[in-house]
């Protein structure tokens, strides 16, 4: 995936995978340290495996698999649907679900825009 000569990736899509990589950072640690309790190992697994899964779509994007941007699309949108039943089933805090919500939104427009120049080689 080269934008330029330099091969550097623009900035709204860096943005755009470095969120991924911090989500992921975040479930990893989470998932850790809920694999201590034996009581919430399914939880631990699940964390871990949203980490695996955001670690996986960034080097695939970065490696231009076309579908992995499809799963991009996916996961952007499941990100909005999750904001919008946490809210209204499980009464989330307003930040948790703007912040979802801005990782979902952020995710598709991004996506939309740089989706071309992604697939090009």
């Amino acid at each position: 995936m080269t934008f330029n000569k330099m091969g550097t990736v623009p900035l709204p899509l860096a943005l755009h995978l470095a969120a991924y990589t911090v989500l992921g950072l975040f479930c990893f640690f989470a998932g850790a340290l809920n694999l201590i309790d034996p009581v919430k190992i399914p939880h631990g697994v699940m964390f871990l495996a949203i980490a695996g899964f955001s670690w996986g779509y960034v080097f695939g994007i970065l490696m231009a698999r076309k579908e992995v941007v499809v799963l991009g699309f996916a996961a952007s949108a499941a990100w909005l649907v999750a904001a919008a039943v946490g809210a209204t089933r499980f009464g989330f805090d307003w930040r948790l679900t703007a912040l979802l919500v801005a990782l979902g939104g952020y995710g598709l427009i991004t996506l939309a825009l740089y989706r071309t120049r992604i697939l090009e080689h």
